[in-house]
C-alpha cells in the first residue's frame, strides 16, 4: 500500500480488513497484513488450470498477488490522474448492458469486490476450453449484442491488442475446425462479465474469459489495471491448408522473435546467466490460472548486466505485452515499469535454436510476463500430432505483482480513503 493510505486511510483499512477475516462481507483483505505469507503456487493452483466448467481447484486463499518471498513490497502503487480518459470504455459497457434483457444483465452482473474470496468472479477464470457457469457468450447474444460487447474490447484496448485477441479467438475457430469440433472450439464461446458499474469516477471493470483468451480490465477514475491477461494459441500458425477464412493467420511471431532477439544479443557470459535450463524446456506458465499467490523468486540477468541495446531489446518484449492495452494506458505503465528497471530480470528455459520448446521470463516489482511451450493441447492430440513440447502450442501471461492484479491494491486504497 502507498504511503497515501497509510496516512489517510489506515484505520479505514485496518477497520474492514477486521470485518473480513471475521468471516464478514467485505473482501478488502488484499495487503500482505492480511494474507498469508506461507501462500505459494502449490497451495493456489493444484490441480492446474480450471474454474467454471474447466474442472479447477476454486479460490482457496485470500487475495495477495504474485511475489518474491512471500511477502508484498509496498509502497508501489498509487491513486492518481493518468490524464488518460476511461470516457469510451464506460460508454461502450453502458451499451452493451443496456441491450441486455433483464435476465441476461443479472447473468453478467457481479461486484467489484466479493463478499466472499472464494467466490471472486475475477479470480475464477481459466483458460480451458468447456461451458462457464458466469458471464453471456458471445454465441449466445444477438448480432447487435455481440457487436456492443466487442465493442468494449474495442474501446479499452490498442488496435494491436484486439488485433491480438482476435487471432486467438480465430486460431480457436480454425483449431475447431481442423479436427471438426466446431461445436466445442470457436470464437463465439466467449463470456463476457461486468464488475461493478461501469464509472467514470467508481471502481469497475469487465472480464473476457474463454479457451485461451483470458482478459481482466480494472478502471478506477482514469487509472486501468489490464492484468492478468492470458493468451495462447493451438496451432501457433494456421497453414495447414484448409478450406478456412482464416487460413495463414499468425500469432505470436512478434513475441518469439523479441524473446530470441533478446537471447541472441546476450555474450556467452551473459547467456550462461540468462539460459537457466538449456535442455529442452517443459516449463510450465507458474503464475497461469489459479495462480494468483505464486511465489517466484527473480531468476536470471538483471536488467543492469545488459548494454543500452540489449536493454531495448528487454523493453521491446515488455511493449509487445503491456502494448494489448489502449496506448495512453500502456504509456504509464511502461514509465512504471522503466523505474524499476534496477530490478528487471530475463530468464530463458530450453535450447536457443528456432522451433524448438522454449520459456521466457521478464519479471519486475511491478510487471511479470511469461510465455512458454506447451504440450499438446485438445487441438494437437485430435489432429495427431507427434506428442512433446511444441511450438505449435503457446501459453503466455502478464501480471502485476506484488497486489495489483485485478486492481486490487487500487481498490483496497479506494475502499480506505474515500469510503
Amino acid at each position: 500500500m502507498t504511503q497515501a493510505f497509510a496516512a489517510a486511510g489506515a484505520a479505514a483499512f485496518g477497520t474492514m480488513a477486521a470485518v473480513s477475516r471475521a468471516g464478514a462481507s467485505s473482501d478488502v483483505s488484499l495487503a500482505a497484513s492480511t494474507a498469508s505469507p506461507s501462500a505459494s503456487p502449490s497451495a493456489t493452483a493444484s490441480g492446474g488450470p480450471g474454474g467454471p466448467g474447466g474442472g479447477g481447484p476454486g479460490v482457496k486463499d485470500e487475495f495477495m498477488g504474485v511475489t518474491t518471498d512471500g511477502t508484498v513490497i509496498e509502497d508501489l502503487y498509487s491513486i492518481h490522474r493518468t490524464g488518460v480518459s476511461t470516457r469510451e470504455s464506460v460508454a461502450a459497457a453502458e451499451a452493451w448492458l443496456a441491450s441486455l434483457t433483464a435476465t441476461q444483465r443479472e447473468a453478467v452482473a457481479f461486484p467489484v469486490q466479493a463478499s466472499d474470496y472464494t467466490q471472486d468472479q475475477w479470480r475464477l477464470w481459466t483458460n480451458v476450453d468447456g461451458d462457464r457457469d458466469a458471464g453471456l457468450s458471445l454465441q449466445d447474444m444477438t448480432k447487435a449484442q455481440r457487436l456492443k460487447a466487442l465493442a468494449i474490447l474495442k474501446a479499452g484496448m490498442s488496435a494491436r491488442g484486439l488485433e491480438n485477441a482476435d487471432k486467438v479467438r480465430h486460431l480457436n475457430l480454425y483449431g475447431g475446425q481442423l479436427v471438426d469440433l466446431t461445436d466445442q472450439f470457436n470464437d463465439e464461446l466467449y463470456w463476457l462479465t461486468i464488475m461493478g458499474t461501469p464509472s467514470t469516477r467508481e471502481p469497475w471493470g469487465w472480464q473476457f474469459e474463454g479457451h485461451h483468451l483470458v482478459i481482466n480490465y480494472f478502471v478506477l477514475g482514469d487509472q486501468v489495471v489490464m492484468t492478468p491477461t492470458f493468451m495462447g494459441t493451438e496451432p501457433r500458425v494456421a497453414d495447414y491448408g484448409i478450406d478456412s477464412e482464416y487460413e495463414g493467420t499468425k500469432s505470436f511471431e512478434d513475441e518469439l522473435a523479441a524473446g530470441y532477439a533478446l537471447l541472441r544479443s546476450l555474450s556467452a557470459d551473459q547467456q550462461a546467466v540468462a539460459v537457466t535450463t538449456s535442455a529442452t524446456s517443459d516449463r510450465d506458465l507458474t503464475a497461469g490460472a489459479y495462480s494468483d499467490n505464486a511465489v517466484m523468486p527473480y531468476e536470471g540477468i538483471a536488467a543492469t548486466e545488459l548494454n543500452p541495446a540489449q536493454r531495448a531489446k528487454l523493453w521491446k518484449i515488455v511493449e509487445l505485452f503491456v502494448g494489448n492495452v489502449d496506448h495512453g494506458h500502456a504509456r504509464i505503465k511502461m514509465a512504471e515499469i522503466k523505474r524499476h528497471q534496477d530490478d528487471t530480470h530475463f530468464s530463458w528455459h530450453g535450447a536457443t535454436t528456432d522451433d524448438t520448446p522454449m520459456y521466457y521470463r521478464v519479471h519486475s516489482p511491478v510487471v511479470l510476463i511469461e510465455l512458454d511451450s506447451q504440450d499438446l493441447g485438445p487441438i494437437g492430440k485430435a489432429a495427431g500430432w507427434e506428442a512433446g513440447m511444441t511450438q505449435r502450442h503457446i501459453h503466455a501471461i502478464i501480471r502485476t505483482p506484488n497486489g495489483n492484479d485485478y486492481g486490487k491494491d487500487l481498490l483496497a486504497l479506494h475502499l480506505a480513503l474515500d469510503h
